[in-house]
């Protein structure tokens, strides 16, 4: 919906814009709908697929089952963020995630440990704070984002079925939303080989690892989203020659973000394992992690980045396979490495250097084919007072 809204922003077709963010919300609604289902009925198998053991499944059962209950707010949540991403308007969206992290920072203790009569929770408490601060963020954001301010808004209007607006949206955020499921999906492949082969302490370590790698790609995770808004509302604009310039510095500023990070998680390792553990096995193969898989943050956040352009290029089903590719040859290498030549865990960490590479070197010379074949929209005439209500394009 919001490379749908930037194209048409460009376009100068504020009507369709609010048709297609209308859509986005419904759908989120239904989507919610769906794998909250999905997620109840699944929930044990779900949790064991992920790694979580004997020990840590009585743990993790409360909180997922209250989270996934909630996942609605997740949804709306993002679909909210995406709005006005798509008006190239991140700002208001990250003031109001303030608030509501402020909220879940006051909550957590208040519900995990009781306070002034309120009953103790434990980890079920830290899930009911997750959830009532989404609810704070979207009671926040979708009143800005109806207000008057806003160049395109959410009108209630917009909410009923129109199936013309239905299927440019799906078209587009069908393929976009299983590229979102591969990651959590290949992560939970990988956790499933290394707690098989390497016990707790291996899926301890690759936790210790996630847990300071994603810090490396929310520089991409943000660039990748500006790069929807910018390219959706300049190909809408007819401006190609911006599109290869936002192309060429979003890989620039998100490679390079994830490289310095990755350097720095290499340096600092032994201090950055500490913080988690003592355990000296853990600590072993937590050290081999960063001693590897941090070389190969740029071209996972490169890897991202090129998901997202397609996404803004109208085209989602190459991000899919980009990432469908890096996770099938990550999860391969490490079967390979682990099952047919019986090395250490040392292997499965170079796997997911290897599917990084492959796959961002690769996504990289089909992007750049896709935009040199990309065929600007035909602007439509409107009524003045339409055109002028929109903003121009993001330079």
């Amino acid at each position: 919906s919001s490379v749908l809204m930037g194209m048409s922003m460009g376009a100068k077709d504020k009507p369709e814009a609010e048709r297609v963010l209308g859509q986005g919300f419904l759908l989120s609604l239904v989507a919610a709908a769906f794998f909250t289902a999905l997620a109840l009925v699944f929930k044990d198998s779900l949790l064991q697929f992920s790694g979580a053991t004997a020990g840590i499944f009585p743990l993790a059962l409360p909180y997922f089952t209250i989270t996934a209950v909630g996942s609605v707010l997740t949804f709306l949540l993002m679909a909210t963020s995406t709005a006005f991403n798509a008006q190239g308007d991140n700002f208001t969206p990250t003031k109001c995630f303030a608030v509501s992290t402020l909220v879940n920072i006051v909550l957590d203790p208040i519900m995990i440990f009781g306070f002034g009569g309120f009953p103790a929770l434990g980890i079920a408490g830290a899930a009911v704070a997750t959830l009532v601060s989404q609810l704070v963020f979207l009671v926040l954001a979708i009143r800005i984002l109806m207000s008057e301010r806003m160049s395109v808004r959410l009108r209630l209007s917009n909410l009923g079925v129109e199936w013309k607006s239905v299927k440019k949206v799906f078209d587009i955020g069908v393929p976009a939303s299983l590229t979102q499921t591969l990651n959590p999906l290949g992560f939970s492949a990988l956790m499933f080989i290394v707690s098989g082969v390497f016990l707790e302490a291996g899926a301890a370590a690759f936790s210790i690892g996630f847990r300071i790698e994603f810090f490396a790609f929310i520089p991409a995770i943000g660039f990748g989203f500006g790069s929807m808004a910018m390219m959706g509302q300049n190909i809408g604009a007819g401006n190609m020659e911006r599109v290869h310039e936002i192309f060429k510095t979003v890989v620039q500023l998100g490679a390079g973000a994830a490289l310095l990070f990755g350097i720095a998680s290499a340096l600092l390792a032994p201090l950055i394992v500490g913080v988690f553990t003592t355990d000296p096995l853990v600590t072993e193969y937590a050290l081999q992690y960063f001693r590897i898989v941090p070389f190969g943050y740029a071209f996972f956040a490169v890897a991202f980045i090129e998901a997202s352009v397609f996404q803004g290029l109208g085209r989602s089903w190459p991000g899919f396979w980009i990432t469908f590719g890096r996770i099938v040859l990550t999860v391969g290498v490490a079967i390979v490495a682990i099952h047919v030549f019986g090395l250490p865990i040392w292997s499965v960490w170079s796997s997911l250097v290897v599917g990084n590479v492959v796959a961002s070197l690769f996504g990289y010379i089909w992007v750049r084919w896709e935009i040199n074949h990309t065929k600007p929209h035909q602007v439509p005439e409107h009524p003045a007072s339409a055109e002028e209500s929109m903003p121009a394009p993001i330079a």
